[in-house]
């Protein structure tokens, strides 16, 4: 069972403020072996917004928008992708900023919003002689995912985390992945289950989480593993390529270079180092929480 830490605090625009912890369970759902997603992102179900109309002169007409995390909250400062589409197709405003200032004609519009994995999308009439400022209310909040082995901490083995909706409306969905460990996603309100996997090794964890508009879940992620610290003695121009098998004579890991980091089950694995047309092989036993250096030279 993946051991898991829940920190929640404050998401503001300027700074995280401390607010009180809660317990996530965590769950041992075995990985997913999710698909590629060409488009990732997470539905808000429940938009708002605020609108002030400006009356002004004929071919003045425009739009004028911006974002807030919660209905109570400041602007958003940070990057939004904002696209503006006329009811035809046509697009008369693309761009990433805090906010979107467009002069266009009267007519209809579907505007895109787009806030890291968090997507709204709104229709807009715009009237002869008005100019629109709709500020939207995202319902969105943040999680970080620190992916660690357990009694060991973070390691410079690399790993992916894949965030799914759990929600009736994106319920199953892909919605996030990040390779930056402590990276924040920005994400609608809801619940998800965050899967982590070490992408050198066969460690993985899988927890449920509750993210709140206005607010940033912290997860760390405690992988039940050990971590393998391939090393090979040589020749420092030595083009060296390494293997892990399980005992079944399963491949779990590839890697290339004079060291590398695997992330691993407790088990009995081999490593095997190919340098030119020589093989060096090495047998070992790994437990959780425990940093073993395998070295193999010539």
């Amino acid at each position: 069972m993946a051991a898991v830490v829940v920190f929640l605090t404050a998401f503001t625009l300027t700074s995280l403020i401390p607010a009180p912890a809660y317990p996530a369970q965590p769950s041992d759902i075995e990985i997913s072996s999710a698909p590629e997603a060409s488009s990732l992102g997470a539905d808000i179900t429940s938009p708002s917004h605020d609108l002030a109309i400006e009356v002004v002169a004929p071919g003045k007409e425009g739009l004028e928008l911006t974002a807030r995390l919660t209905d109570d909250g400041g602007i958003i400062e940070y990057p939004i992708t904002w696209t503006i589409r006329t009811s035809e197709g046509e697009v008369v405003y693309s761009g990433t900023a805090s906010s979107a200032d467009v002069s266009t004609r009267p007519g209809d519009y579907v505007v895109d919003i787009r806030y890291g994995a968090a997507r709204l999308t709104s229709t807009v009439t715009l009237m002869e002689t008005n100019r629109l400022m709709i500020s939207y209310v995202l319902n969105a909040g943040g999680l970080r995912v620190l992916p660690r082995v357990q009694d060991i901490g973070t390691t410079t083995a690399p790993a992916i985390s894949r965030i799914f909706a759990l929600d009736s409306h994106n319920n199953g969905k892909l919605v996030a992945e990040t390779k930056l460990p402590g990276e924040i996603i920005r994400l609608p309100e809801g619940d998800y289950r965050v899967e982590s996997r070490y992408a050198a090794g066969n460690a993985s964890a899988v927890t449920d989480v509750h993210v709140k508009a206005g607010r940033m879940s912290a997860i760390d992620i405690d992988h039940k593993a050990g971590l393998a610290r391939l090393a090979f003695v040589g020749a420092a121009t030595a083009d060296v390529e390494w293997n892990v098998r399980d005992t079944g004579g399963q491949d779990i890991a590839t890697a290339q270079g004079l060291q590398a980091d695997v992330v691993l089950r407790p088990g009995t694995y081999t490593a095997s180092a190919r340098v030119g047309a020589e093989v060096l092989t090495a047998t070992f036993i790994i437990a959780t929480g425990e940093a073993r250096d395998i070295i193999l030279g010539n």
